[in-house]
């Protein structure tokens, strides 16, 4: 249930999935006992469809992806099933409501205008052209109004989100969404073996610079760390406000030696750019630590908050990386 509350889009994949099962395999019942068993069994289809889909977003995450792909197969079943089997061309209004709760802006209006023409232009499908032409303009309105509603809401989800998940001086990720990644990071660890990094970042003696140049002085050095953070690392990276002075860089997908390299880069362009008003430079120290399949993922910050300790009892401004192999009790330093 955590995951349905933090992942809008998922909840809305799920509820619709499964109250859209529960109606249509009830209709698929229904005409079973009726003896209509090719609809019955297109009706049967097209639940296994949804709950598959929904599945695949519950394992995967990949909630955007599995909206569009149950929209665009329901919208193809439906304009199967109007002609073939005589089903009510009013299940196309309910239909679209679902489409643009489910699918992207852009393919929801596809699939909206595919249906309406689809069903608005078969010669059979009603009585006279004063149906057809109604049926027009009230499908346009429940499109037009679902787009406006799915928007709005989409509008005011993603401002949610950025309220609730960045931190508002430097638009980082904050500690909620830092918990959430890790987590992400743990599973595709478990499932799929993917190695990924944890560097945890705090500034060297950031004290000094609140006191010596005021605390509005203290926020833009903060500021300005995340931007040279930002233009360093990779696409697939994200970077959170851990608290305070203290931020954490995950790196997905990166080896050992991948993250050395990568936090070596870092730390040359902090040295290069980050400044206080005055032009004093402001340093970092890193403590980094590898999560792998058998790792526990509970104790990984735990474990790179540990290196950064070390990196500052060893003079700061340096890196300290958590060494692999169990047996050297030191961790190596890269200065």
């Amino acid at each position: 249930m955590g995951r349905l509350r933090t992942d809008t889009q998922l909840a809305i994949v799920c509820v619709f999935s499964t109250v859209a099962s529960l109606a249509i395999g009830s209709f698929a019942v229904y005409r079973l006992m009726q003896g209509a068993v090719a609809v019955a069994l297109f009706d049967a289809m097209v639940v296994l469809v949804m709950l598959g889909g929904m599945a695949y977003a519950w394992k995967t995450g990949r909630s955007v992806m599995a909206g569009n792909v149950i929209a665009s197969l329901l919208t193809a079943g439906l304009l199967v099933v109007i002609p073939v089997y005589g089903l009510s061309f009013l299940w196309a209004f309910s239909l679209m409501i679902g489409i643009f709760l489910m699918a992207t802006s852009r393919v929801a209006l596809l699939l909206s205008v595919v249906l309406i023409a689809g069903i608005g232009l078969a010669p059979d499908n009603f009585a006279d052209p004063l149906e057809r032409t109604t049926f027009f303009a009230v499908a346009a309105q429940v499109a037009l109004f679902s787009f406006v509603f799915a928007w709005r809401t989409s509008r005011q989800h993603r401002q949610l989100d950025v309220m609730a998940n960045r931190d508002p001086l430097t638009h980082v990720g904050n500690r909620r969404a830092l918990e959430r990644e890790i987590s992400m990071r743990a599973e595709a660890a478990r499932r799929e073996g993917e190695p990924a990094g944890l560097a945890v970042i705090d500034l060297d003696h950031f004290k000094d610079v609140n006191d010596r140049h005021g605390h509005d002085a203290g926020d833009q050095v903060l500021i300005d760390l995340a931007r040279i953070v930002g233009d360093t690392m990779r696409a697939t990276d994200s970077f959170y406000r851990y608290g305070g002075e203290e931020f954490v860089l995950v790196m997905p997908g990166t080896t050992p030696d991948g993250i050395s390299a990568a936090l070596d880069k870092l730390q040359a362009a902090i040295r290069a750019r980050l400044r206080t008003a005055d032009g004093t430079p402001v340093t970092v120290s890193i403590g980094v630590a590898s999560l792998g399949a058998k790792d526990d993922p509970s104790q990984w910050l735990s474990r790179a908050d540990r290196r950064l300790y070390a990196a500052k009892a060893a003079g700061r401004d340096r890196i300290c990386i958590e060494p692999r192999d169990p047996a050297p009790a030191e961790a190596q330093a890269f200065s």
